[in-house]
């Protein structure tokens, strides 16, 4: 839920340089900057620009590249302290979604589903406004690293996905599924909650469930279900009361 949607939890990667790669090492040599590892170079390089070209600094997107550098830099020394869930910037998601065939077809997907940015602005809301639940910063970076070790990377993108795709119109879940549902620990809570609309979000769970499991190969499935059933009842409502909206 971080590698490809917050920065917090790859405290190198904005040391790395900019989100385009351009500017890695325009410069920097005769700045003074090449003797530095890459992160220091490239945030004196920023710091140069900063003083000398305050124009370029903001047009090229610098400010917020200097700002995850400083983030990177607090993780470092304490990660607890750091909002886990502070959304990547777009073009720096599209990069790292690119690093793998699933993540293209996301992307590409996004790109003809009205575009790339509004589709992972509304994930990436979605998937803190989860997170926040869990508890303090180091509960939720716990969390997140967990989802990113666990959850393999076609379930995290599927997932995505998934969030990105909405609620489907459904029939309403027979009886006999609400009691099913509700047997469980975060059921009987949410059929609770409910009330009256439990049984058509009960068949919005099963339509998404199936939609993400017909996504997936049956060892990512496996291990998807599997880290959910992991997560404490309070996650799990948490979850769900998400992807019924």
């Amino acid at each position: 839920m971080s590698n490809e949607l917050t920065t917090s939890e790859n405290p190198g990667a904005a040391g790395a340089g900019s989100a385009t790669g351009e500017g890695l090492t325009t410069g920097a040599e005769q700045a003074g900057f090449a003797s530095l590892p890459a992160g220091a170079g490239r945030k004196a390089e920023i710091q140069h620009v900063m003083r000398t070209d305050i124009d370029r600094y903001y047009a090229d997107g610098m400010d917020r590249e200097y700002a995850q550098i400083l983030q990177s830099e607090q993780a470092t020394i304490n990660p607890d302290s750091v909002n886990p869930t502070q959304p990547m910037d777009a073009e720096q998601s599209r990069i790292s979604l690119c690093s793998s065939d699933a993540g293209r077809r996301l992307v590409s997907d996004w790109d003809e589903m009205g575009g790339f940015r509004a589709h992972l602005v509304n994930v990436q809301r979605t998937a803190s406004d989860i997170v926040r639940t869990i508890g303090g910063n180091r509960e939720q970076r716990v969390f997140m690293e967990h989802f990113d070790r666990d959850v393999p990377e076609t379930a995290r993108i599927a997932t995505y996905a998934e969030i990105a795709a909405g609620p489907a119109y459904v029939m309403p879940a027979t009886p006999n599924e609400v009691k099913s549902f509700e047997a469980t620990p975060a059921g009987s809570v949410l059929v609770a909650e409910w009330g009256s609309d439990a049984a058509q979000n009960v068949a919005q769970l099963r339509a998404r469930a199936k939609r993400l499991t017909d996504a997936l190969d049956d060892d990512a499935a496996h291990e998807f279900w599997f880290w959910l059933d992991e997560q404490t009842p309070a996650t799990a409502a948490a979850i769900f009361r998400k992807m019924v909206r």
